[in-house]
């Protein structure tokens, strides 16, 4: 068997037992805190069904989720796995059997579990998926909507001012109300289900109002589901349909559809997983009644959660040198990235050096309006145009794109990596039909992006060989108007004089008073 490790990397297993799903997600380490995960599983054991009547862990939900979990021993097995991280949540914590429960799996499949408390959850949720977001001191309001619990979060991109848990979630309250319930729900039986939310929640909410948060942040496998079922609704208003948003107003169509069906036929909606039939509606009634308390509009869907802030956490006691949220910026990411992709430091730099030399003097003489943020983006995708020869030289901007993509670049928005995952897949002369386009981008934006891709493809046709014969590269404008770009050279470039000239097309598009190109030997 091949070992992957490189570079005394580890690769770490993280495990969220939670009381409807179990996750796992195995993660390489490199020395200098790059991260590259390798995979993710996740299976619906519904572990506290039943439970919460009693706070007994039933036999069924058991042996199902031991026989999930042996098959992560065996994949973890696979994969060489250094070290696990496993922790179980609201069903394991409130059972009186949930101690024995984890004495047996560590039995059945040598996985030591930590039962967490409701606010070590909170505090993982929030290290999980608050790094995600664009940094800013902006308080947000995070909830994540669990089988047993519910997690309520205040903070900003830097710190928590509050961390709650509260005994609703999805698969409780299905015990509670849905337990011999497969008809239709009557709007009477969906209030009953809201005004348990909110007597239990009251005090916790009441406190989250003092804060002035202007976003909502909900994660959990229901609310995904939700809009996901959203997404495939015939509503004529397209505006209220937006990437990663659920707004109130469609959440409340997508319950009134939900109650009209019976169990059977709820399963059988378009978006929906089957397997959330039984749970979804009381989810949905949670989601809506924080909704309707602290006033929000919608909320922004996050697939982030316990996972992402063990992976935090460990990061952060092993890898002492490494900065993490606090104080890292984008910039330490995308190098660390780069350096676990074995990027060819100079070149990349030289190529980063030369587009936004072009970007500037671009800018300079009225070609384009972009602003810093753009800059900032074109420079670390010309860091990274390369990282795709880690896998293979041969479609290395495909590769690239998808390594961009899919890695975790701590600073970056979802959006910001995806707009640098497609520019680093853009980067040579002539675009591979197999990139990946941007869905729902203006008209406006790809024109921006399309203005990035052109000045990193020039910078790297000029750095061709990787000699860095091309001292500098700037556009000037002459008196009478016509555009001209200089290059200076330290030494014959026949291979970037060559290449160069394959972007003249793209340029003569981009500047209608384009004129030539203008080699200039540098002294």
């Amino acid at each position: 068997m091949c070992d992957i490790r490189e570079n005394d990397s580890k690769i770490v297993a993280l495990i969220d037992l939670g009381s409807n799903s179990v996750r796992m997600s195995i993660v390489q380490i490199f020395p200098n805190g790059a991260t590259s995960v390798l995979n993710h599983v996740k299976h619906m054991v519904q572990l506290g069904q039943g439970a919460f009547l009693n706070n007994v862990l039933q036999h069924d939900a058991m042996d199902r989720t031991i026989v999930v979990l042996r098959s992560f021993a065996q994949i973890c097995e696979t994969a060489m796995v250094d070290e696990v991280i496993a922790v179980a949540t609201s069903a394991v914590r409130d059972a009186e059997n949930g101690k024995a429960f984890l004495a047996e799996i560590k039995e059945q499949t040598n996985f030591s579990f930590s039962s967490i408390s409701g606010i070590e959850e909170a505090r993982l949720i929030y290290k999980g998926i608050s790094n995600s977001l664009e940094a800013s001191t902006m308080l947000r309001f995070y909830l994540d909507i669990g089988g047993g619990s519910s997690e309520f979060i205040i903070g900003d991109s830097y710190k928590h001012r509050e961390l709650d848990s509260v005994k609703v979630g999805c698969v409780r309250m299905a015990n509670i109300f849905m337990q011999d319930k497969h008809g239709v729900i009557s709007e009477k039986e969906y209030k009953q289900m809201q005004n348990y939310v909110s007597t239990l929640a009251n005090h916790v909410i009441g406190r989250m109002s003092s804060y002035v948060a202007k976003e909502m942040i909900v994660s959990s496998g229901t609310v995904k589901n939700l809009a996901e079922i959203a997404a495939c609704l015939d509503i004529n208003d397209k505006r209220l349909i937006k990437d990663n948003f659920l707004s109130y107003k469609v959440l409340c169509q997508v319950v009134r559809l939900l109650c009209s069906r019976t169990e059977e036929e709820r399963k059988k909606i378009l978006g929906i997983n089957p397997k959330r039939a039984n749970v979804i509606i009381p989810g949905a009634a949670i989601l809506q009644t924080v909704m309707e308390e602290l006033g929000f509009d919608g909320c922004y869907v996050s697939s982030l959660g316990v996972r992402e802030g063990l992976l935090r956490d460990y990061i952060e006691k092993h890898f002492p040198h490494v900065k993490t949220q606090d104080t890292a910026d984008q910039d330490s990411s995308v190098f660390k990235f780069a350096k676990s992709c074995r990027y060819e430091e100079q070149h990349a730099k030289h190529v980063a050096f030369l587009s936004l030399a072009l970007f500037d003097s671009a800018k300079q003489i009225g070609l384009h309006a972009l602003k810093e943020e753009d800059r900032k983006l074109l420079y670390y995708s010309a860091i990274l145009h390369d990282v795709g020869t880690f896998v293979a030289f041969s479609g290395h901007d495909i590769h690239g794109n998808y390594l961009v993509k899919n890695h975790s670049l701590l600073g970056f928005t979802e959006k910001n990596q995806e707009e640098l995952a497609y520019l680093v897949g853009s980067h040579r002369m002539k675009v591979s039909k197999q990139l990946p386009s941007i869905e729902n981008l203006s008209v406006e934006r790809k024109e921006e992006l399309n203005t990035l891709t052109l000045f990193l493809k020039l910078a790297e046709a000029l750095d061709r060989t990787h000699n860095q014969t091309i001292d500098e590269a700037i556009f000037k404008r002459e008196e009478d108007n016509d555009i001209y770009l200089d290059m200076f050279i330290t030494a014959p470039s026949p291979v970037e004089q060559e290449k160069i000239e394959e972007g003249r097309k793209l340029l003569e598009k981009f500047i209608p008073k384009f004129k030539d190109f203008r080699w200039n030997c540098k002294k």
